[in-house]
């Protein structure tokens, strides 16, 4: 059995991965949590209400992108909305029945309108946590060949597992 263990490390890149577009994060990015749009049904009949979501119809998300202290370059993305956030991690997995630790590479995509931009605070010997807030419009997660998740909402794409939950809806519109 392949057990997903850790993180390993990761970077993030603006537009391109290489080292020149590297941007120095936190040690830290909570990733963001897609929740559906959704209508409640409450019939006559019906013993309370259910909140039935729409599927492939994603609500407002937010990720925040955090860093140790201000600087031109981590701050770079704030003014740039068409560029691509790239985010490359080695996750660790362990093969149980060898116990063999592999690697495998994980790439998220993102594309984001700047929302909020947070300059921290200023302490002595401290950081200043200052953070870039982005409403995505586009984030792609892929592990090794798999994509996980893939939500385009301007193109109308919402993929879970490699399952476009809309291609249904697109043959109908």
């Amino acid at each position: 059995m392949i057990v997903p263990d850790k993180t390993d490390r990761f970077n993030m890149y603006l537009g391109v991965v290489d080292a020149a577009h590297r941007i120095a994060v936190t040690s830290e990015i909570t990733l963001p949590t897609f929740e559906y749009m959704s209508a409640t049904i409450n019939l006559s009949g019906m013993a309370g209400e259910v909140d039935s979501p729409s599927s492939g119809q994603v609500k407002s998300t937010q990720i925040e992108l955090p860093f140790t202290n201000v600087s031109k370059a981590n701050f770079e993305l704030a003014g740039n909305d068409s560029a691509i956030i790239i985010l490359r991690a080695a996750v660790e997995i362990l093969n149980t029945e060898t116990l063999l630790r592999l690697y495998v590479n994980r790439t998220i995509m993102i594309k984001g309108f700047t929302k909020e931009i947070n300059y921290g605070k200023l302490e002595k010997g401290g950081y200043g946590n200052p953070s870039i807030k982005k409403e995505l419009i586009y984030y792609k997660d892929k592990v090794g060949n798999d994509v996980i998740t893939e939500v385009d909402k301007f193109n109308g794409t919402t993929k879970i597992n490699g399952v476009d939950l809309v291609a249904d809806i697109e043959d109908l519109i």
